[in-house]
Parts: structure tokens; C-alpha cells; sequence
């Protein structure tokens, strides 16, 4: 737990009270303006009218960011130093101006040429943003940005596909800030529309102890299995990313609770740590909320976002499976037994009544979302209800401190989130304006050669080198623009391709040399970051299969006849049970597996969770001999490998 809140501390400044004070109220204003905006409210005649909500949003939460987020790891954790405190008087009094302009913008045509004060504090205005970025996702994400949103000044001098007639930085300024394409374009306007709700409603969920409520529910339901500890991880931590939408943060909070207990549990420090990175990565690809890239998501293919979490469910329970059956088959290998639990767990019936705040919410959310598909008013409706429904036990009652944390964790956060969402806005600015959202994607399928399987390798190769220097946002977006469309054109479906590029791009998480979750859960589990890396991949394994299976059968995605469908989800779960059990080494019935066993399950399983009949048959009947020959003979010590007595709790190659 010290680890967990040292790393937090070092993120986030605690100012003093005065600039608290300020945060609250700028938060206050932000959920105003969202609930004027999301219910279409006319509070005295006065109508919010799309660019000047997002100015709005800008003016309130930007300055937020500079009072929350030090210039450096070295800077003050406390006091506000004298250039953040101009940057927060900036971050203010730009956008304001630009509210006051709201007429002129859309009328006089700002987009393509502003006069000369409004094309200064244009300037200054992209100065912060890109500086907002680098607080928010590092200095490589700050140059990536700045390197895309200067391209149309210098595209007209480059070779190749890349070159296009330059424009003029009078006009590249105004375009940036006045258009609905650049910074006011996609990412922000998702943020505003949708996002907003959906993260206030996981941050007063978080506050409403819905982080413990997941965890009691998971020691009530697996925790007097074996590896139990490691199981409830995996639960816990995936219902709460699901609500979160970031796996890093994630890590950095419920791991502080589950790494330690799986480590008492007698599982080694990487081990833990790996289970918890994986969690937390896939916690962040489930419904309902699954960060800010599904809302993206749903923008680019100009559908409801209800309908890509519909998608999404079934490949990332598939990735649940595979790693509950991994942690399963690696207990059973070393010879864990079940252990009793060492905390009070109440009855699963108690623990859901205690809780009835969260459950009530979360059913008004599923009602309005994918019944009466109110995505833009459902995350708030949804938010009353827990909030309301809490003040009837003293427990959950939120008291005016509560209430006043609230705003302030509203505010830290959304003004974090304003610092990715503004400069990624200005890759598809410069994509737009240049023509290279609509060039390049024809240049990569030539580079492809035509082939199918170099263009799903170019994909995910290219998702992933970007996912490790970017956020998952900016990843997407840039291969959404280039890349998606050329996929799209070869006959692939395109929700299976959109949510293919989402996958690669994750996989950096957990994948070294970068492995950011990973490297997380490393510091708090105390083992090696690189060690702990290699673990994930191996404990993540479906999170590099799943998309090449999906893009390939949009049945898996539940695009395809009912019947389809199912045939092709119960065999990919049969696959990656099996897969599972040959990467660890044992499998139920069977006992511990020698290295040809494990070799023939693997490939057994990789052939199974192939969508094809051939090849289903094909490993299926491969597995079922192995398993009836390996049932048969599991006490023989000449074919397979006996526990040894006494088993330490670590991998035989370790």
C-alpha cells in the first residue's frame, strides 16, 4: 500500500486550500455545463451550442491540469510555482475570450483565416495544449503531437505520399483552434458528448466503495479456491478498470490490496505482479465504460456507443477465461491447494444488499444504454441513482466532505483526461486538412503488396510500436484514420477492424520493452520489472490471439448468424482452455504436463480456437486422444512428469 500511494503522490501536486477551493468550484461548473448540454436544458433562454460547450470545458478543466500536474518530477508537490500559476490564468482567459467570439467563429469564418488577436492567443492556446499533453502522457506523446500538428506547414517540401501543398501558420493556427476538425474536433467532442458522464460516474463509484464491493464479491465467489487470492485479482480488478478505463491507475490502486495477498498466498512477487497487469489491461477492453477510445471508437463508425460495447463483450471474456484457466492450471502444476480466507467475507446475498446503491446503478445504466439507447443521458441518470440510493445507509452516505472530494477527484481527473483528448485532436486536424486521411490509407494497402496476412501483420505491428510511445487514444485515432480504411477495403468487417487496432494497441501494456503495466504492478510487488513483463505476455497470451480471430471471424464479435456465432465462441473458449493448460503445464485429468505434451496441447489448442471446421476437428480430436491417453496414464512417471512432494510455489523454469 505505501508503494501504491508513493507513486500516486509523485503524479499528483496537493495544492493548498485556496486552489482546492478553485478546482471544486471549476469542477462544479463543469458538471453544470454537462448536464445543460446532455438534457438539452435552456436555463434562462441560454443555449449551448456545440463549439462553445467545448471552449467551456476547455476554460474549466485545463486550468485544472496545470494546478494537479507538475511540470516535472522534480517540481513542487505543494505550492504552485509562479509559470504554472500564468499557464492557469492562460488556460482561463483564452477560451473565455474565445466564448465571447462564439458569433464571429461560426459566422466570419475563423476556421480558415482569424484576425490577428484571435490568431495570437490561437497560438497560444495550441502552446498550451501541447504542454498540457506532456504533463498528462509524457514528452514522447508531446512531440509525436507537435510533429503532426506543424506537418501541414511543412508537408508541401516532403517526398513520397507525404507530400502535400503546405499552408500558412496564420492559417494552420486559426484551423487548429476555430475549426471542428482539430482540437474542437472528434476526441474532445466525445469527451463533452459522452465521456464526461460515463467517468463521473466511475469516479463517484469509486467513491462509493464500489472498489470494495468488487473485491468482497470475488472472495465470496472464488476465494476458497485454489490460487484463490490470484482469482479474486483478476475479478476485482477487472470490474474495477471496467468502471476506470485505465489500466496504469488501476494497477497502481486495487494492486496495492491484491499483489500482497497473492504473494502471502505463496505465489512469487513477478507472478502476482503479472496477474494483476493483465487484469488491469483487460479490464480497460470491458463494457460499460472501457476508457475513452471506445467513445472514439463509436464517433468514427457513427454508431451508438451501446453497440460497441456489444461487440467487445465476448472477446474480452474470452481473455478472462484463458487467463482464469492459466492461473488454474499453473496452481495445479505446483501443487496449491485451497486455503482458507483470512478476512471476515460476508455471504454473496449480504455483500449485494450492502451494496444495493451500486447494483441499482449499474441496472439503470444497462436499461438506458442498451434498452432505450440514451448514451449521452444514461451515464448521468445513472450517477443520480447510486448517489441517491447511497444516503439511505449510513455506510454509503456521502457527507458534505465526501461530496466536496467528489468534485475535487472530478476535477483532477478530467482535467488530466482535457490534456490527451485536446492534442490528439490535432492529428486528425492535420490528416484532414492536408488530404492525408484520405491518400495514405490507398499508399499502405500498396506497400501490402495485396497480401492479407502483411496487412494484419503491418497492423499490429504498427499498433503497437505507436501504443508504446502514445497514449491508447492517439494510437487509435492515427491508425483509424490510415490504416483502418485499407483493411476495410480488403472485405474485413468493420467493427472487427476497428476494435482489432484497439487490442494491438493495448497489448503494449503488458509487453516488454515497455510493459507499463507491467512495469507498475513491479513496483509494487517488489520483482523484477522485466521478469514480471515476461510474465504477463505469457499469462496475456489471448490478447495477441483474440484480434487475429476476430478480424477473421466477425462471428466472435457477434457479427454473423446466430448459429455461426455460437459454434465459433464455444470452440475459441475450448481452445484457450486448452492453450492455457499446455503454455502451464498441467490440465485437469491429467495431471503435469512433459514438454512434447505441452507442445501438443498448445497446438491442439491454437488449432481449435482457429474459426474454421477443419481445423476444429483437426485439434480436437488431437486433444481428445492426448487427454484420454494422458487420463490413462497420468500416474506413470516415465510419460508424465508427478508433483513433487512438497512443491515449492514457483514454475519449474524458474
Amino acid at each position: 500500500m505505501d508503494k501504491a500511494e508513493s507513486q500516486l503522490l509523485l503524479k499528483y501536486r496537493k495544492p493548498a486550500t485556496g486552489w482546492r477551493a478553485f478546482s471544486i468550484i471549476f469542477a462544479i461548473g463543469g458538471l453544470f455545463l454537462a448536464l445543460i448540454y446532455a438534457f438539452h436544458w435552456r436555463p434562462f433562454g441560454f443555449v449551448l451550442v456545440d463549439i462553445t460547450y467545448l471552449y467551456y470545458l476547455i476554460l474549466v478543466f485545463l486550468p485544472l491540469l496545470f494546478i494537479y500536474l507538475p511540470a516535472s518530477k522534480t517540481a513542487s508537490r505543494g505550492s504552485i510555482p509562479w509559470y504554472d500559476v500564468i499557464l492557469i490564468v492562460l488556460s482561463t482567459a483564452v477560451p473565455l475570450y474565445f466564448v465571447t467570439q462564439e458569433y464571429e467563429i461560426l459566422m466570419m469564418g475563423w476556421e480558415t483565416g482569424a484576425p490577428t488577436i484571435p490568431v495570437i492567443l490561437a497560438i497560444i492556446l495550441w502552446a498550451l495544449i501541447i504542454e498540457a499533453g506532456r504533463r498528462a502522457a509524457g514528452p514522447s506523446f508531446s512531440i509525436i503531437i507537435l510533429v503532426f500538428s506543424v506537418y501541414p506547414l511543412i508537408s508541401g517540401y516532403l517526398p513520397g505520399f507525404l507530400w502535400n501543398p503546405s499552408i500558412s501558420f496564420h492559417q494552420l493556427a486559426s484551423y487548429h483552434t476555430f475549426s471542428e476538425e482539430s482540437i474542437m474536433g472528434i476526441p474532445l467532442h466525445v469527451f463533452g458528448r459522452l465521456f464526461f458522464g460515463f467517468m463521473t460516474f466511475a469516479i463517484i463509484l469509486q467513491r462509493l466503495n464500489a472498489g470494495k464491493f468488487f473485491n468482497d464479491m470475488a472472495l465470496a465467489l472464488v476465494g476458497k479456491t485454489r490460487a484463490g487470492n490470484a482469482k479474486v485479482a483478476i475479478i476485482a480488478s477487472s470490474l474495477f478498470a471496467s468502471i476506470s478505463g485505465a489500466p496504469i491507475a488501476n494497477v497502481m490502486t486495487t494492486g496495492a490490496f491484491t499483489i500482497p495477498a497473492m504473494k502471502r498466498e505463496g505465489l512469487p512477487a513477478y507472478f502476482a505482479g503479472a496477474v494483476e497487469a493483465c487484469a488491469s489491461s483487460g479490464g480497460a477492453l470491458m463494457p460499460p465504460v472501457m476508457g475513452v477510445v471506445a467513445f472514439i471508437m463509436a464517433e468514427f463508425l457513427e454508431v451508438p456507443y451501446a453497440q460497441v460495447c456489444l461487440v467487445a463483450i465476448v472477446p474480452i471474456t474470452l481473455y478472462f477465461v484463458c487467463l482464469f484457466s492459466q492461473i488454474d492450471s499453473y496452481a495445479g502444476r505446483v501443487g496449491m491447494q485451497a486455503k482458507p480466507i483470512t478476512v471476515e467475507v460476508p455471504k454473496v446475498w449480504v455483500t449485494l444488499w450492502h451494496n444495493i446503491h451500486i447494483l441499482l446503478s449499474f441496472a439503470v445504466l444497462v436499461l438506458l444504454l442498451f434498452f432505450l439507447r440514451l448514451a449521452a443521458q444514461g451515464a448521468w441518470i445513472a450517477t443520480g441513482v447510486a448517489i441517491l440510493a447511497a444516503q439511505f445507509r449510513k455506510e454509503t452516505r456521502l457527507d458534505f466532505k465526501g461530496i466536496l472530494l467528489m468534485f475535487e477527484d472530478v476535477g483532477r481527473v478530467l482535467g488530466e483526461l482535457m490534456g490527451i483528448m485536446g492534442p490528439v485532436g490535432m492529428i486528425i486536424g492535420s490528416f484532414i486538412i492536408t488530404g492525408l486521411a484520405f491518400s495514405l490509407p490507398y499508399q499502405i494497402v500498396g506497400l501490402s503488396g495485396g497480401n492479407i496476412v502483411f496487412m494484419l501483420l503491418f497492423g499490429a505491428i504498427a499498433s503497437f510500436i505507436l501504443g508504446m510511445g502514445v497514449t491508447i487514444s492517439a494510437c487509435y485515432i492515427f491508425l483509424a484514420i490510415v490504416l483502418a480504411p485499407g483493411l476495410v477495403e480488403y472485405g474485413f468487417d468493420i467493427f472487427g477492424v476497428h476494435l482489432f487496432i484497439l487490442y494491438c494497441g493495448m497489448m503494449s501494456y503488458i509487453t516488454p520493452p515497455v510493459a507499463l503495466a507491467a512495469f507498475a504492478a513491479a513496483t509494487i510487488s517488489g520483482a523484477s520489472p522485466m521478469k514480471t513483463g515476461i510474465q504477463s505476455m505469457k499469462l496475456g497470451v489471448a490478447k495477441y490471439i483474440l484480434p487475429f480471430i476476430f478480424i477473421t471471424s466477425p462471428a466472435l464479435i457477434l457479427r454473423a448468424p446466430a448459429g455461426e456465432c455460437v459454434h465459433v465462441i464455444l470452440t475459441c473458449a475450448l481452445g484457450l482452455v486448452i492453450l492455457s493448460g499446455g503454455l502451464e503445464g498441467y490440465f485437469w485429468g491429467m495431471g503435469n504436463l512433459k514438454t512434447l505434451t505441452k507442445g501438443i496441447m498448445i497446438a491442439a489448442g491454437l488449432l481449435v480456437a482457429i474459426p474454421t471446421l477443419s481445423t476444429d476437428l483437426i485439434g480436437g480430436a488431437i486433444f481428445l486422444a492426448t487427454f484420454i491417453v494422458g487420463f490413462l496414464l497420468r500416474k506413470r512417471e516415465n510419460f508424465f512428469a508427478q508433483p513433487a512432494p512438497g512443491s515449492k510455489y514457483a514454475p519449474a523454469s524458474a
